[in-house]
């Protein structure tokens, strides 16, 4: 495999796929990890602090899960 063929399989196929340029993709893919992580960060704080966010996190995950398939207010879907 060519060079070239190498740098397409990595970084253009997959954002071609889903018809989108190598920086659209990492914009989309930047904002639902930092999401997941905003996520994870509220899971861990309610299980030390049960009081708090009794339904942020799973209210996020389910938005986030709405995102990914396309059933989200932007109807994007990603892969």
């Amino acid at each position: 495999m060519s060079d070239s063929n190498v740098l397409y399989s990595i970084f253009i196929k997959h954002p071609e796929e889903q018809n989108m340029t190598y920086f659209e993709h990492l914009k989309h893919a930047f904002s639902y990890g930092l999401e997941a992580l905003c996520c994870s960060i509220i899971f861990v704080v309610h299980g030390f602090i049960p009081c708090l966010f009794e339904k942020t996190g799973s209210t996020m995950v389910q938005n986030l899960h709405d995102r990914l398939h396309g059933h989200g207010t932007k109807n994007e879907k990603i892969n």
